[in-house]
This record gives structure tokens, C-alpha cells and sequence, in this order.
């Protein structure tokens, strides 16, 4: 009595699939996400805060340097050369890089709540730099530089 019984070998049963996944995956998921967003705002809002102190620093350097040799025609250059650097850094280069006279001033005023860049600081910031004699308020032009600067508007455009 030598006769095998017909019995089939132990099957084992299939893999543990990776779908779908465990709850705690989905949430590990979400932080990830959630801190990537936190250190992106921090990123963007450290980087506006950091422009904003060195242009105002700018600003403060430049009003030093006027009361020393009270040149209003380099005062209005000093400014616009500032507010276009500034510009070229927050915004798009297409979009402030070729503006000018009245388009430069709508730019500028466009930006900011109260248009600080009208009137008699229009002109000087547009015609002063290339004339010999213009008289203007150099007070009023520095404090409408600083509320621009102060309230520099959020990023645009491809730079953060």
C-alpha cells in the first residue's frame, strides 16, 4: 500500500498591495505639503521685508548725501535710478524696463494707495535729472519716495 494521496503543496497567498495607502500616509502627505507652503511664504515675506530695509537704507544714504551737497539735480537722478532698481527687482523686467515719462509715473502711482508721484514731484522726478536748474521741494520728493518705498507692494511677476 505504497499509493500517494493526490494532495496539492501549501499556496501561499499574494503580496500586500500599495493601494490604497494607510490613512497615516495621506496625512504625512498634507504636513509635507502644509510646511513646503509655510517656508515659501516665509521665503517670499522675508525676501520683501529685506528689499524694502535696503531700499529705505538707500533712500536714508541718499538724503545724507543731499544734505552735503544739496544738488537737487542729483537728488531727483538718485531717487529715479532707486525707485527703477526697485521696480526691476519687485516686478517683471518687461513690464518696468522700458517705461518712461508719464507711462513711469501712472507705473508708480498705480502701486501705491495714495499716488504719492503727482503735481510739482512728478515733474521733478521726470524733468530734473536732465535739466541744469530745477527748482523743486527736495523734502517732498524724499517723502514720497519713502511712502512709496514704505509700502512696497507685494511680488510680481517672475522674482519672488
Amino acid at each position: 500500500m505504497n499509493a500517494e494521496l493526490p494532495l496539492r503543496d501549501i499556496h501561499l497567498p499574494g503580496g500586500v498591495s500599495w493601494w490604497p495607502v494607510a490613512p497615516g500616509w495621506w496625512l504625512i502627505l498634507v504636513l509635507i505639503i502644509m510646511i513646503a507652503m509655510i517656508i515659501w511664504a516665509v521665503r517670499v515675506n522675508k525676501t520683501r521685508r529685506l528689499l524694502r530695509k535696503q531700499a529705505l537704507s538707500e533712500l536714508q544714504q541718499i538724503e545724507l548725501a543731499y544734505s552735503q551737497h544739496q544738488n537737487s539735480r542729483q537728488l531727483a537722478s538718485d531717487c529715479s535710478a532707486l525707485l527703477r532698481r526697485v521696480c526691476i527687482s519687485r516686478f517683471a523686467r518687461t513690464d518696468v524696463a522700458g517705461l518712461t515719462g508719464e507711462a513711469w509715473l501712472q507705473f508708480l502711482n498705480q502701486h501705491h494707495n495714495t499716488a504719492p508721484f503727482k503735481d510739482d514731484i512728478a515733474i521733478a522726478l521726470l524733468q530734473a535729472p536732465y535739466q541744469k536748474e530745477f527748482a523743486f521741494n527736495s523734502q517732498s520728493l524724499l517723502s514720497s519716495c519713502r511712502a512709496w518705498l514704505e509700502q512696497l507692494p507685494p511680488p510680481q511677476g517672475v522674482r519672488p
